[in-house]
């Protein structure tokens, strides 16, 4: 039994390394693990703690939420890929809650694996920009062009919470930490942050400016103010060398803030900024017609393109767009309701980590609420097994 415990913990960590690279090929180990955590038995001590823990039944009970509507909704041959794309929410809450708080070692083994997978992403990308500077001369060192493996909003919100753990593994009194792995973090840290600000995410540059400060200020407290200062001016000198002189006027914020300065407002546009304007106001016509059930899993594409193309966005209209806004598209698929449920998905798991002084996890609950602000990430796998997996440990195994 020892042997399957440390196999089917290995397919754990392998899923935020592939998450990274792949998104979709993370559901093998996913399945891995679910058939190890079978096979190990002991199954009434587990089934015991999934139904005495409160949370596990808000975590799931999101996704029940989502079933429900879906069964109701009619469109079964839209809908049930989208509850697949949604199971990670699901399935780690019942799954995590029993196996117990991980030692040092198997947190710092599934961090590892974490920023591996962050690091090789941004290889790759680097990679492929290089190639089509070289061979094509074209310049692709910038937002969706560059970040080819993931969307530039959900990388750069792996590569604040990989800041946010390198933080904990640096702070933590009972971490063990040699030469060689502290060189690890801090060159993993300085390269991911480079990688940040090629991927021009500019919520994503926004939410990473803020966790910066936040991590520096509580450092300086914890471990002296010179050394906050140092990796402050540091991390600015990569970001200035970065942004001006590579980036330069290709710049995604200077082209929003042209926009917003000129007020030239296109209703045909796919630009993000002004996009959102329109899908979030679509949207809220939406939800007036269903406030209270949604409109259901599967028929919001639909509803939210005729909507779309009866307000004369054709923009958005063209690319089928969803409301980029978690909380929006929650509304427009499950309705007050299901908001409510989400809301309190964060704001009950943050006052616990407030009472119990669990700094890591009550970050990564703001880090992860703010994105939902300009993402609707629960409609890809990259958002439902990150929210998943992450959301689970660090409520139940890594208690940090």
């Amino acid at each position: 039994m020892a042997l399957l415990s440390k196999i089917k913990y290995g397919l754990l960590c392998l899923v935020p390394f592939l998450m990274c690279i792949y998104p979709y090929m993370a559901a093998w180990p996913i399945i891995g693990y679910f058939v190890c955590w079978l096979l190990e038995g002991d199954l009434t001590r587990k089934g015991k703690a999934i139904i005495q823990n409160k949370f596990v039944w808000l975590f799931s009970g999101f996704y029940l939420l989502y079933l429900i509507r879906f069964l109701c909704s009619g469109n079964y041959s839209v809908g049930w890929p989208i509850m697949q794309v949604k199971l990670s929410l699901f399935l780690f809450p019942l799954l995590l809650v029993s196996e117990g708080v991980k030692s040092i070692k198997e947190q710092k083994m599934f961090i590892y694996t974490f920023i591996a997978g962050c690091i090789v992403n941004g290889l790759i990308c680097i990679g492929y920009a290089t190639w089509n500077l070289v061979v094509n001369n074209v310049f692709v060192f910038q937002y969706i062009q560059f970040s080819i493996m993931l969307h530039p909003s959900y990388y750069s919100m792996y590569i604040d919470v990989v800041m946010l753990l390198v933080f904990y593994l640096f702070t933590n009194s009972s971490v063990v930490l040699d030469k060689i792995e502290k060189l690890f973090l801090l060159s993993s840290v300085f390269f991911l942050l480079f990688i940040l600000v090629l991927l021009q995410s500019k919520m994503g540059m926004f939410i990473s400016a803020a966790l910066i400060v936040v991590l520096l200020v509580r450092y300086g407290i914890m471990r002296g103010y010179k050394t906050a200062i140092g990796l402050l001016v540091t991390g600015l000198v990569v970001y200035f060398i970065t942004f001006h002189f590579l980036i330069g006027a290709r710049s995604r914020v200077a082209g929003a803030e042209e926009v917003i300065q000129s007020n030239k407002i296109s209703a045909g546009s796919t630009e993000s900024t002004q996009v959102r304007y329109y899908v979030w106001t679509a949207a809220l016509e939406v939800i007036k017609q269903s406030p209270v059930f949604g409109v259901g899993i599967g028929n919001e594409s639909p509803i939210l393109v005729s909507q779309y193309e009866k307000d004369g966005y054709t923009g958005a209209a063209k690319e089928k767009l969803n409301t980029h806004d978690q909380y929006i598209q929650t509304t427009v698929s499950t309705g007050i309701i299901g908001l409510l449920l989400l809301i309190a998905g964060f704001l009950f798991p943050f006052v616990k980590a407030v009472k119990e002084r669990r700094f890591i996890y009550g970050t990564f609950l703001v880090i992860v609420a703010a994105n939902f602000l300009v993402e609707a990430m629960f409609e890809l796998q990259s958002g439902t097994i990150f929210f998943g997996l992450f959301n689970s440990l660090l409520m139940f195994n890594f208690v940090i």
